[in-house]
């Protein structure tokens, strides 16, 4: 079995502090003192006490440095505690070791869209995307794509979403002029997003027909309204 070597202090009656070496097995202290940390853990989450939360978690990290599960709690934590650079680092190391771990990558994906970098944000949906295969998701890789101006591939996301039925039944949030929020369907979002790549192309005409049907079938879309008025 592998051992461990640690340093015991013996106080005799030497003037001063000599060390003696005890080899200790690995599999009687670790997991010890592992469940300690795991209990100081639960209390800390339990009490709400974020910071011993990831003194805990780091100190478990320390036993198994290539569990992705702990650096998702970590990132969960940072990101909790809006710590986004933190969050969006120790989640793409998570995502390095577990390629399919969803939770890293979504919360890599919000982090890097919270402090405004959205390239390393879409990358990270873009993975979210093909581990969920939520249209959602692809929604919010198209919405970004038209900010980085690739509006090709936003164009063909869109489309994607349009044409799934799913589209029609799941919705979104929009903030109204009153400060209030109304939900629209994601189909519509979607078409409205197509819009606003027209408009960035300079196909004024195409952008304001479409502008024009969605507000045919949803005539209180007070974002569409605006952007009409503003093209007209």
């Amino acid at each position: 079995m592998k051992k461990i070597i640690i340093a015991i202090l013996i106080f005799g009656s030497l003037p001063s502090l000599t060390y003696a070496q005890d080899n200790i097995e690995r599999d009687t202290l670790i997991p010890m003192e592992f469940e300690r940390q795991v209990f100081i853990y639960g209390k800390a989450k339990k009490y709400n006490d974020r910071m011993m939360q990831l003194s805990t978690l780091y100190n478990l990290l320390a036993y198994n440095p290539n569990n992705s599960a702990i650096l998702d709690s970590i990132a969960l934590v940072y990101f909790e505690v809006q710590q986004y650079v933190s969050a969006a680092l120790v989640s793409v190391d998570a995502v390095s070791l577990n390629p399919r771990d969803e939770l890293a990558a979504e919360i890599a994906a919000l982090s890097f869209e919270q402090i405004g970098a959205s390239e390393r944000a879409l990358k990270y949906y873009e993975t979210l995307y093909l581990l969920r295969n939520d249209i959602m998701i692809l929604y919010q890789v198209s919405f970004l794509q038209y900010r980085l101006k690739r509006l090709n591939e936003a164009f063909t996301n869109v489309d994607i979403i349009i044409a799934d039925a799913i589209s029609k039944e799941v919705q979104i949030l929009f903030p109204k002029d009153d400060e209030s929020e109304q939900k629209v369907p994601l189909k519509t979002a979607a078409k409205r997003l197509k819009a606003m790549i027209f408009e960035t192309q300079g196909n004024i005409v195409e952008a304001k027909k479409i502008y024009e049907d969605i507000l045919l079938i949803s005539p209180d879309f007070d974002l569409v309204k605006k952007q009409l008025e503003d093209l007209n």
